[in-house]
């Protein structure tokens, strides 16, 4: 199976110090990978550095970034912008900000489509016509022909779901693309990510919220925390069995159908650090329930059985395993 992205030693700062420390991933053909996290812990910033779209205020430092098998950093200014035209979609949280609002649907679905793929405005809007009703719109016409405040959130981001479709992106990447939706749209959003995911060639990204989303829809989750990977593996494993005392307390939080609902919901003490996040040791230290005092100084990645976790607990399994 081919990587569609290989990222490796990912590091982002500004001016007040490390936002994304020394992270690593891959993604791999026809895979959902989902991102998860507290607010904070870099998701956003993570696949921003990913798409190139950092603030001018950011740098970033990797060793390597390649998107279907290209070397970004061989790649000119002007070719980037064609890779992430072509080959990365893009679906953002906050769709009323995304679209413009002055355009017409129609105008800005073919647009990228007529000067990535040289074709004719018929057969862009042909195209654009054709993705709209994948993603389930039943009036394509009515929504082609409409500026962005005639639609509802959920139409809008089908839109928003058919033109990062529209060049044959082999990438797709979400952020939080069910958050500002009610619950009966959500779900339907939500299926729509898995019914092409099954039916078309790309591989998905997805950063979000909502965990029980990411549970049905992801063949593979990362678990971040203050700008590290802190677990990673299949998403079953992940829920069923965390390892890393973070994941352990992320999944804590989401409650059952038996929850009472006359108590307060469970919180988790603390909070995410914003500074420091490259200093010696284990970055969950101050809210770990386990920490001992060697992850003051070191925290060791641990990786076995398909999985990885950032954290001393494992040490002494991996050893035994090797």
């Amino acid at each position: 199976m081919s990587d569609v992205v290989r990222l490796e030693h990912l590091c982002v700062r500004d001016s007040k110090g490390v936002l994304i420390n020394d992270i690593s991933l891959v993604i791999h053909e026809r895979e959902s990978v989902g991102i998860i996290g507290e607010s904070g812990s870099g998701k956003t910033m993570t696949i921003k550095a990913l798409l190139g779209i950092l603030p001018p205020d950011v740098s970033m430092s990797r060793e390597k970034l390649e998107i279907d098998g290209i070397d970004m950093s061989r790649l000119s200014r002007s070719e980037k912008r064609r890779l992430r035209g072509t080959r990365i979609g893009f679906v953002p949280q906050n769709t009323v900000d995304y679209l413009h609002p002055y355009l017409r649907i129609s105008e800005q679905m073919i647009d990228g489509y007529m000067t990535y793929e040289k074709t004719s405005r018929a057969k862009a809007l042909e195209k654009a016509r054709m993705l709209l009703a994948s993603t389930g719109i039943d009036d394509v016409e009515r929504v082609m022909k409409s500026y962005p405040a005639e639609l509802s959130g959920g139409m809008r981001q089908r839109v928003n779901i058919a033109m990062a479709m529209m060049c044959s992106a082999r990438l797709i990447i979400a952020d939080e693309p069910t958050s500002a939706l009610d619950s009966i749209v959500r779900r339907q959003v939500a299926r729509l990510y898995f019914d092409l995911g099954e039916r078309s060639e790309f591989s998905i990204l997805l950063v979000s919220h909502d965990l029980e989303f990411m549970r049905t829809y992801c063949d593979r989750i990362i678990v971040m925390y203050a700008g590290s990977i802190v677990e990673e593996g299949p998403t079953e494993d992940i829920f069923s069995s965390p390892l890393h005392p973070y994941t352990k307390a992320l999944l804590s939080l989401v409650p059952d159908f038996c929850y009472d609902r006359t108590k307060k919901l469970p919180e988790l003490p603390g909070f995410v650090p914003d500074e420091d996040r490259d200093r010696p040791g284990c970055i969950f230290y101050d809210r770990c329930p386990h920490r001992m005092d060697e992850c003051v100084n070191s925290v060791s990645r641990i990786c076995m059985d398909g999985r990885s976790v950032l954290c001393n607990l494992y040490r002494e399994e991996s050893h035994a395993d090797s």
